[in-house]
Parts: C-alpha cells; structure tokens; sequence
C-alpha cells in the first residue's frame, strides 16, 4: 500500500491556485498557512510537502463552499505534461498496460491522495483507489480529483476519453451527477464496494504510436532518480539539508542548525537518530555533493574549493573526499574532465 504524504512537484499547488483565482478567489487566501510563498508557488524546482498541498485544497474548499463538483473541474486539468519526467516516461511506454504499471510504481512522482493498485484477470483490469488514509474533511475532493485526473490520463494513453468502461465510487450519487457524467464517460456504478476503474484487456496491449522501450526505460531509471532524490528531502533530514544547502559554503554547525529549527541541539540530534541519520552524515553527504559540483564543472584549485566548503586547508579536504568516495579529488577531476 502507497503512502500519500510524500513531497511533490509545485506543479498541483500552481493547478488548485489557478482554479481559485479564476474563481475570485486571492492567490494569499489560497496560500495561506501552507508554508508556500508567491515566489517558491512559481518556481518549477520547488518541491512541497503534501501537508502544504492539503492545506490548498482546504483553503479553497472554504473559499468556494457552494462549489460542490470544483474537485472533478481540478482533476480535469492534470494532463500528462502535468507531470514532468513521470508523463513523458509513460507516453514513452510501448502500449496502456506497461504504462499503467509504470506508473503505479511511480506514484510517490505524482501528486495522488487516493493511491491505485492494479489487478486482472482474463477480460478486464481493476485499477482500485484507496482514499481509506485521506483527512475526513477532504477525503471527497481528494479521490474526486484523483480519479477525474487519472481518467483524462487514462484517456490520453488510449485514445479515446470512454476507453474506461465500469466506474465505481463507493459514496452515493452526488447532486452534480452531470459533472461525473463529464468527467467518467464510462458507466457510473454508485454505493459500491470500492473505488476504481474497469478497463478491457484487449485495448491494453495495443501497441502505440509514440512509444519506445528504449525510451521507456531510460525514463523508468530517471524517476527511481528522482524519487531516491525527492525521498532524501523528507522529515527532518530534508529540512537539515536545505538549510545547509541554502549557504552552500557550509559554515553553519550543528548548533545553528539547530537554532534555526527552533530546538536545542540535543533534541535535533535526538530527532536526527530516530530518523536513522545524523548532522555529520547529512554534512558529509552535502560537502561530497558540492564538491563533486565544484570539481565537474568549475576551474577552481583544491584549496579554493576546500576554503568554499569550509575546510581547514587543501590537504583536509583531500582526506575528507576520499574518506566518501574512496578517490582523491584530483582523480575524480580527471576522470569527469575526460568523458
């Protein structure tokens, strides 16, 4: 089972901002308590903790109350390029059923409430969404949105918007039935026992037009990428990490990082260690990261980039470096300046 509360592209939050201010509702109100500024909002590196994304849909929830089918008008609007490198890896594959399967795996890429799981049998498959994890009080507006997205994904893949045959939902029929009608071309099964889609076998492994294996597989490796690197940004251990990576010259101890944290130093290392890590390894792993960064793709001697990286001279950070990757600096220099 899929957790939803891992961090995300900015991508969702910019989508559920934009429907709210098209509403006339203020792009503050919206942000408010979500811990996403204007400028983070619109800046496509930032990633976000699913908690701000769910503090967006609360905010606009409460804004717009007499918007009951504003969920599936959400949903409609996640389109594959939505997605970055998770769309195109699933555009890529070579037929539905190897992309629905990609993306399953890649969920934590996505911006999913309601994880899905997979399962067939000879004439159909069952895409099943889980909302059991959801916040009560958004728990609708999330698997709305959810299922709304993945039928346009859906239909993107196939072809054709009714590809989906059965859709089941596990609530009773919504006043807006219209709105579903819209948004699931498919027959509508309410008071069900599960959420999900019912989809033919036979238009599955239809091979298609724009997809590549080769790509496909290429892509596959740049998520599980990616997902190692979003992962590392999760708890408290992210929040180490972006503090260190925000001054870069890594002058900053482990008292001031505990300072602006708001917590003395014994608790940051308490936290850090129930977390399986520590302020040494997530230094080390930032110095090895920047100067790997250094040496690539700068001129800069070894004593330069030991005084950027706050090294007592040239030699100490030679033994440091080594002590990570097991080559001197010089060595990794050479090796990367001759490929």
């Amino acid at each position: 089972m899929y957790r939803w509360d891992f961090c995300r592209s900015v991508m969702s939050a910019q989508l559920l901002v934009a429907l709210g201010e098209e509403r006339g509702v203020s792009r503050q109100q919206l942000l408010h308590n979500s811990g996403i500024s204007e400028e983070q909002l619109y800046n496509p590196e930032t990633v976000v903790e699913a908690q701000s994304e769910l503090t967006i849909v609360r905010n606009l929830i409460r804004a717009l109350p007499d918007n009951p089918e504003l969920a599936l008008h959400a949903g409609q609007r996640y389109q594959l390029s939505t997605y970055g490198i998770w769309g195109f890896a699933i555009t890529s594959s070579p037929n539905a059923r190897q992309a629905i399967e990609l993306a399953r795996n890649f969920q934590e890429l996505t911006f999913v409430f309601a994880p899905f799981n997979i399962s067939m049998d000879r004439e159909k498959t069952t895409i099943a969404f889980d909302d059991d994890g959801i916040p009560q009080d958004v728990q609708r507006f999330c698997l709305e949105r959810d299922m709304a997205a993945a039928a346009v994904i859906l239909g993107e893949l196939l072809g054709q918007p009714d590809a989906v045959e059965q859709i089941r939902f596990r609530h009773g029929p919504p006043p807006y039935l219209e709105e579903y009608r819209r948004a699931f071309p498919g027959k509508l099964h309410f008071n069900a026992g599960s959420n999900l889609f019912e989809i033919s076998n036979t238009v599955l492994d239809v091979p298609r037009v724009m997809g590549n294996a080769s790509t496909a597989n290429l892509l596959a490796k740049q998520c599980g990428e990616l997902l190692s690197t979003r992962n590392a940004r999760r708890g408290l251990s992210g929040k180490v990490r972006d503090l260190l990576l925000q001054q870069r010259s890594l002058q900053m101890d482990m008292e001031a990082v505990a300072s602006a944290l708001h917590m003395t130093s014994r608790t940051l290392r308490r936290k850090l260690d129930a977390e399986g890590s520590s302020f040494r390894q997530l230094s080390d792993e930032i110095r090895q990261t920047l100067a790997e960064e250094l040496l690539r793709g700068t001129p800069l001697s070894i004593e330069q980039i030991a005084e950027r990286l706050s090294y007592a001279d040239g030699s100490s950070f030679s033994q440091a470096f080594k002590r990570m990757t097991d080559e001197t600096p010089g060595s990794f220099r050479r090796r990367h300046q001759t490929r």
